[in-house]
């Protein structure tokens, strides 16, 4: 069964009119991330620009909504802090897609993450407050899973040491720990989650990277989409309700 979970804070904040859209008509969004927002490797791999997420919820709902693409390829939520103000804050948004931790996961050759954990949940909640404060709301949205592969393929494992996420039960299961701090950060500041990880595995129909290369869910990097992994993005995002409540909102 497929895990979109709305948090009832987040619809009696809609419903009462906290947003800043007002009667502007059209929706302002931003969509801050990683490569994954970005769509980065469209490019590399040659995919049609139109089946990237971010520009299929802009086509889906032409003339209702501006979504800001603020995703940048090998960014940690350290790295976005320093474009925060520019890239969100300033486009006076209604609502800002969250998406991080694929890069902050990433295992060093120290032994250390790029990103620990405490700082990676500190980072994702200050987001989430200061959004509020410009009366806008923040989607949290988990990543990937990825594809570990031998360390002999193209996949995750032939750019990081298998030996690196050994203590973390493998890069799957690590980066999915990164995913459980944005889960809890949704719940701590009653936030929207949009859980992209465990709805991809729901569609692989497991964790392995057996299922997960079978579903064509993922590119041979290991850790980015394809068109069909972008399409299930927006699913999810489409199954969560946020968009169509607040479309709603803006037209009363």
């Amino acid at each position: 069964m497929k895990r979109w979970i709305i948090y009832a804070v987040f619809l009696i904040y809609i419903l009462g009119g906290c947003s800043t859209m007002g009667n502007k008509g059209e929706i302002e969004i931003v969509a801050f991330g990683d490569s994954n927002t970005q769509g980065a490797n469209w490019k590399i791999r040659q995919y049609p620009q139109q089946e990237k997420w971010v520009t299929l919820i802009n086509t889906a709902y032409s003339g209702n909504l501006m979504i800001h693409n603020a995703g940048i390829s090998g960014e940690t939520t350290e790295d976005a802090l320093k474009r925060f103000e520019k890239d969100v804050l300033s486009k006076k948004p209604d609502l800002v897609f969250i998406m991080f931790g694929t890069n902050d996961a990433a295992m060093l050759p120290s032994g250390l993450p790029r990103v620990d954990k405490t700082r990676f949940k500190r980072n994702l909640k200050y987001f989430t407050k200061e959004i509020r404060k410009i009366g806008a709301e923040p989607v949290l949205m988990t990543c990937l899973p990825v594809i570990e592969g031998s360390g002999t393929d193209t996949y995750y494992y032939s750019r990081y040491d298998r030996k690196w996420f050994e203590a973390g039960g493998g890069a799957r299961q690590w980066h999915n720990a990164y995913n459980d701090l944005t889960r809890e950060a949704a719940r701590e500041e009653g936030a929207v989650l949009v859980d992209h990880w465990w709805n991809l595995i729901d569609l692989a129909g497991e964790s392995s990277d057996e299922a997960l290369l079978s579903s064509g869910l993922i590119d041979p990097s290991g850790n980015h989409l394809t068109p069909s992994g972008a399409r299930e993005l927006y699913n999810g995002i489409m199954a969560s309700g946020v968009l169509q409540q607040f479309l709603q909102q803006s037209s009363e």
